[in-house]
């Protein structure tokens, strides 16, 4: 199981982090936005790189760049929680836990795009119409793609996206 907790603590103590160093000064709404736009980016990356959804060119998968992608989608997820104040939502217990990871998993094209469509509806319920369920739905959709669909190892997605973060973290304390 992932430690959720010291996930979200850590992205936040990393947010603060980047916003002394570089003496940000955003307002909660426009910082909702920036998230929430740079949290679109990375889910579509991360489909990109994953191979799935490019019609155009099949074949081009890029594994290491599409968890690289997911780990900051998790990363972006858990920060927005924090900024709605919703983080209530992303911790837990372990029937919510146990129904994620032995979900079924889905290999199929039309499959992988539905939940990603998914993912991104019930993304754009919760930031425009404040639908903390529909945030929980899509927290809980993604963890299923990372761990069930691509495999990803919750052991070591925590291990990669601790390290990813203080990694980053490290680069605006040398400054």
């Amino acid at each position: 199981m992932l430690d959720i907790t010291k996930m979200l603590h850590t992205v936040v103590d990393l947010e603060l982090t980047i916003d002394d160093a570089k003496e940000l000064l955003i307002g909660p709404a426009t910082r909702q936005q920036t998230i929430f736009v740079q949290l679109d980016c990375q889910l579509a990356d991360f489909a990109q790189a994953a191979g799935w959804a490019d019609v155009l060119d099949q074949g081009t998968a890029d594994p290491a760049r599409a968890q690289r992608s997911y780990l900051n989608s998790l990363a972006l997820l858990l920060l927005f929680s924090a900024k709605k104040q919703w983080t209530h939502l992303v911790v837990m217990d372990d029937e919510q836990w146990q129904r994620v990871t032995t979900a079924k998993q889905s290999t199929k094209l039309a499959d992988l795009n539905k939940e990603y469509l998914a993912v991104k509806h019930f993304l754009n319920g919760a930031y425009y119409s404040h639908r903390q369920e529909d945030f929980r739905h899509a927290w809980h959709l993604l963890l299923k793609m990372g761990i069930v669909d691509f495999g990803y190892q919750p052991a070591d997605l925590q291990k990669e996206y601790l390290e990813m973060l203080a990694s980053v973290a490290k680069q605006y304390e040398e400054d």
